[in-house]
């Protein structure tokens, strides 16, 4: 399945890249704290929000209400995605 990779810039956080679905919905997140963040939803679908260079915007209640993570956007790329491979 195809899915869009967002790599995030690396402060020593344990996430570094999300997983996202044609919607918008993390579906994994790497290389740790997948249970954290999926069901976040990453607005892709609206222009000019998610680019390269600006700090990640995320909706992920009740922890972050329409907000951004505090690291900024370093790739956006589409991938291919192995479900079976799926962090817990």
């Amino acid at each position: 399945m195809k899915v869009t990779k967002i790599t995030l810039e690396d402060k020593g956080q344990d996430v570094l890249a999300l997983f996202v679905d044609s919607n918008g919905v993390v579906i994994d997140a790497k290389p740790f704290q997948s249970s954290v963040w999926n069901g976040a939803v990453v607005p892709i679908g609206v222009a000019g929000m998610v680019k390269v260079g600006v700090e990640c915007p995320i909706h992920n209640p009740p922890h972050i209400i329409f907000g951004c993570l505090k690291y900024r956007i370093e790739a956006i790329e589409t991938v291919e995605y192995d479900v079976s491979k799926k962090t817990t």
